[in-house]
């Protein structure tokens, strides 16, 4: 009997387990004000990308350099201010993911990851917020590079590493951008995009998606699909 390749579900977090109600950008906002002494702040583009590669252009957009000291800076007052800011923006977590996650964590051979462009902090405040982190083996988070489509060869690294399967894995990536489907691409894995994070099912299946929903609401379906 050949045993098969092992089935690593990768999840990326805002738009497709969970609308914070712009949580994380109101407080990134807030302690870049409060930590650098500025009168105000103007926001950058946020969705689908690293936290990385935003927290540069924020600090660059403001006049202020985009040294390692500087980006700690900001991102340690971010993720003080974080946990209040989930708690007043009543955000949740987005239909079907719950029952889907529950479905899939007990089958042999199907490592379900994060795949998200938060910090490995924040995206841990954001699940543990949600109840969700408990579901999750690993995950490939948003400091390993400025551009999404780009956490794909570290995002192959950990996934031999944690898994120690070498090239020998089937995988999908579960997201609700063009950015998701395209770091898929670049992987080789078969994506499944959502239609929770603002983009529509045409935007998503013009950008290459291998199957568009509207949410993860239909278990038995979203299952199938990820197990086919």
């Amino acid at each position: 009997m050949v045993e098969s390749n092992p089935l690593v579900l990768l999840f990326d977090i805002d738009g497709t387990l969970a609308n914070s109600g712009g949580a994380g950008g109101g407080a990134l906002l807030e302690a870049l004000v409060a930590e650098f002494s500025l009168d105000s702040a103007e926001q950058v583009a946020l969705h689908g990308r690293t936290d990385l590669g935003i927290t540069d252009e924020l600090l660059e957009k403001h006049g202020i350099e985009a040294s390692d000291e500087n980006r700690q800076r900001l991102c340690q007052h971010y993720y003080r201010l974080l946990p209040d800011e989930l708690e007043s923006r009543q955000g949740t977590c987005l239909p079907g993911v719950i029952e889907l996650l529950d479905s899939l964590q007990s089958i042999e051979n199907c490592h379900l990851a994060l795949m998200t462009g938060n910090m490995p902090e924040s995206a841990e405040i954001k699940m543990r917020h949600y109840k969700l982190w408990g579901y999750f083996k690993f995950g490939i988070y948003g400091d390993l590079a400025t551009q999404r489509p780009e956490l794909a060869e570290p995002a192959r690294k950990i996934i031999h590493s944690m898994l120690q399967c070498g090239d020998a894995f089937d995988g999908v990536v579960i997201g609700d951008t063009p950015l998701d489907i395209e770091l898929a691409q670049r992987m080789g894995l078969r994506s499944l995009a959502v239609c929770t994070g603002g983009f529509s099912k045409a935007e998503l299946a013009d950008a290459g998606a291998d199957r568009v929903m509207q949410d993860l609401s239909d278990t038995q379906a979203v299952r199938k699909w990820l197990l086919g």
